[in-house]
């Protein structure tokens, strides 16, 4: 069986997850490029996973594979995308916030036929708001509720010198629309970007953020109407063993896209 070529940009925690899953789980695909600003970051990776990968160029790395999964940050996703479309490779967009300030990028995408993969993140029912979008939505709001530390260093917070270590009750620390809480929040909510992409757009998502000192998960709840009716859905998500700040379902999601997208790769070139 032909395995599917994959270029990691970033090569932190969701770059682990997915060579761990490649090796574990038997996805028929191979890290062969990785990527980041930190070169030691992608030299650990490699060494810690046994990785017959070349440490490449932003531009080298999408040249050299069938399919980059982007895992950095969001202000990298214009060069990732750009990249993708120079190259004809699809990609899968993990910091989805850098995407909601590139729609000509997602329309070249389209127009030049590459895949952008989008994830579900750490929340569930993206399923239901697609649906429901085929006859309109009026209202989708996410609450999202997190221990303070997974807040912590927020460029909202420090702009305003608010001290989320310190907490000691449960706090709203944000309220606002999806546009402006990828760009208060970006290490925080890309699932809002998701849900929002998905959706009625980026302003019309509203979003609240909770600090919450008692708090043992991350909690994403999603409260929609429209004509269809009514949906609620919970996500009550352990923190990935290597960052407070990120779910496990984060990684999970991205894990799953590279299992379809390697298996769509297979059927193609059998």
């Amino acid at each position: 069986m032909a395995k599917m070529k994959i270029g990691l940009v970033g090569c932190g925690n969701i770059a682990s997850d997915i060579c761990i899953a490649i090796r574990e789980k038997a996805i028929p695909a191979e890290v062969v490029a990785l990527n980041d600003i930190d070169h030691a970051k992608a030299e650990a990776l490699r060494g810690e996973y046994e990785l017959n990968a070349s440490i490449l160029t932003l531009d080298e790395t999408v040249a050299a594979v069938d399919y980059v999964a982007e895992c950095a940050v969001a202000s990298v996703v214009p060069d990732v995308l750009a990249a993708a479309i120079r190259h004809h490779v699809d990609c899968l967009i993990m910091s989805v916030g850098g995407l909601m300030a590139q729609p000509a990028l997602l329309d070249e995408a389209r127009n030049n036929r590459v895949h952008v993969w989008i994830p579900t993140g750490a929340i569930c029912g993206i399923d239901g708001i697609r649906a429901a979008m085929q006859a309109g939505l009026d209202s989708v709001t996410l609450t999202t509720r997190k221990p303070p530390r997974g807040l912590a260093g927020a460029p909202y917070l420090l702009e305003r010198n608010i001290d989320v270590e310190h907490i000691t009750e449960l706090v709203t620390v944000f309220e606002g629309s999806a546009s402006e809480a990828v760009k208060a929040f970006p290490a925080n909510v890309n699932v809002a970007a998701a849900l929002s992409l998905a959706g009625i757009g980026p302003d019309n998502t509203r979003v609240r953020i909770v600090a919450d000192p008692t708090a043992t998960t991350n909690t994403h709840e999603i409260h929609a109407t429209g004509p269809f009716g009514e949906m609620t859905t919970i996500m009550r998500n352990r923190p990935s063993p290597r960052n407070p700040k990120s779910s496990y379902m984060a990684s999970l999601s991205a894990s799953a896209e590279v299992a379809a997208a390697a298996a769509l790769f297979s059927a193609r070139v059998k």
